[in-house]
């Protein structure tokens, strides 16, 4: 895994509910009251949610297409914003995720979202991880595939008052062994050494990226 700064890349609109973790969309993060969070973890108990817009305010977030399933993975695509005058229609974007929680805490969950970006001759495969609020940064997210580790992490890029994003770029090397393997285990922390597992199947894996070339 090697880490990036967070590029414009194709972004994918979800919005999911784990037990007592919310995650968020990528495009409306602010779509639902929180949820009351788990000790150490999790969106804030004070934070309210946003006034509604006023009538010819801002528009309502894209919808979101569940286009296919591969395992637990899904590919989700949503319409990119209407372009401005004179330009060309912008299209969809689309994305594969997988929403999990942890075995060691149930209330505490992630949504790992995947997007291939055509760079040149060559696609890169950018990853986010949507966490709880809370995170240890300065960790990051570990990651294994069916218990060897990984020599990158995530590195976290921003939080917001319901998540944080982990967010990188998965290497030839580290997608040959996702394709390959069974389960990826990622890892949050909420101190230095306190960490929660976070179980990702990869039945699907291949199938899904070979959907996302194609668009």
């Amino acid at each position: 895994m090697r880490i990036v700064k967070l590029t414009s890349v194709c972004q994918l609109a979800l919005v999911a509910t784990l037990s007592g973790f919310m995650t968020v969309s990528a495009f409306a993060e602010d779509a639902a009251q929180p949820p009351v969070p788990p000790k150490g973890l999790g969106p804030r108990k004070d934070v309210k949610p946003p006034a509604a817009p006023d009538a010819g305010g801002q528009p309502a977030a894209p919808k979101v297409e569940t286009i296919a399933t591969h395992g637990l993975w899904q590919i989700q695509c949503s319409e990119l914003p209407p372009p401005a005058a004179g330009q060309p229609s912008p299209g969809k974007s689309c994305g594969m995720t997988q929403v999990v929680k942890s075995d060691k805490n149930e209330n505490i969950g992630m949504s790992l979202i995947i997007n291939r970006v055509k760079q040149g001759a060559r696609k890169q495969t950018m990853m986010r991880a949507l966490v709880p609020i809370g995170v240890y940064l300065p960790t990051g997210v570990a990651m294994e595939i069916d218990g060897a580790a990984l020599e990158g992490r995530m590195s976290f890029t921003r939080c917001n008052p319901r998540a944080c994003e982990g967010f990188g770029e998965a290497s030839d090397t580290t997608m040959k062994k996702f394709m390959k393997g069974q389960f990826a285990t990622f890892y949050i922390y909420d101190r230095p050494g306190n960490g929660y597992p976070l179980k990702v199947a990869l039945e699907g894996f291949a199938q899904g990226i070979a959907d996302l070339d194609k668009m």
